[in-house]
């Protein structure tokens, strides 16, 4: 370590010694959910805002990547288009063990981040925060995607009212509720074991897209009989 500081007294470049975590698909759309990219690459103005201040950029693991089926998550896609389908009946009914798949996926993939984050700090680099998706039901910071009700309401849409409009105003926001998505709270509990705070913020993912929660009914939004209420559907951590 010492050796290390010598060096570092010898060789000091422009670096600025600050670095922050971003979502993977704030520097690149391309791994969104199919209908959820607002920009061609990346967020510029979160990027942007950050190289500025002179802040390193660490791009996240994008976990749905990891964990969904590559880069069109492809164990979703049957889900889609899938109203008076087998494939709607089993999408919903493998929900429950898919959570627990994708809980040991993100598990491993924090505890992967903890490593970079704790590795920055020993080399005196100071993390200056991680920036999460609100609305996402994976990178969610304040606020994340009820999944059963997502996929309920997907798996009830027509194939032929499924559009980018339709999946955003009418299935992803009216789902979308205070909370933790499941791979920045199984980041948050391996940092917390590590002895490592990390301030967390979330990019809007909705206002990005310029949508807004419309309270009104929509032939592809199920029938609210099909829903428990919103306070008894909200556990103490997301869907256990």
């Amino acid at each position: 370590m010492r050796r290390a500081e010598q060096l570092r007294g010898q060789l000091a470049d422009a670096r600025g010694g600050r670095v922050v975590f971003l979502s993977h698909c704030l520097l690149n759309q391309n791994v969104r959910y199919l209908g959820g990219a607002g920009r061609a690459g990346g967020v510029s103005e979160v990027v942007d805002g950050y190289l500025g201040r002179g802040i390193g950029i660490c791009q996240l693991p994008c976990p749905e990547q990891r964990a969904w089926g590559g880069v069109l998550k492809r164990r979703m896609l049957a889900a889609y288009a899938s109203a008076g389908t087998l494939r709607a009946l089993l999408a919903r009914l493998l929900l429950r063990p898919f959570t627990w798949y994708t809980r040991r996926v993100y598990a491993r993939l924090a505890r992967g981040v903890t490593r970079d984050v704790a590795d920055y700090r020993r080399s005196g680099v100071e993390v200056v925060g991680l920036v999460g998706i609100g609305g996402s039901p994976s990178c969610g910071v304040a606020t994340t995607l009820d999944l059963p009700g997502a996929v309920n309401a997907l798996t009830r849409c027509p194939a032929a009212r499924l559009d980018r409009r339709t999946l955003n105003e009418d299935i992803i926001a009216p789902n979308v509720r205070p909370g933790e998505g499941l791979f920045i709270h199984a980041l948050r509990r391996q940092l917390a074991r590590a002895g490592a705070h990390v301030l967390m913020e979330e990019h809007d993912l909705l206002a990005e897209l310029g949508i807004r929660p419309s309270p009104q009914r929509h032939p592809c939004k199920p029938n609210k009989s099909h829903l428990q209420p919103v306070a008894d559907r909200t556990p103490k951590r997301p869907w256990s």
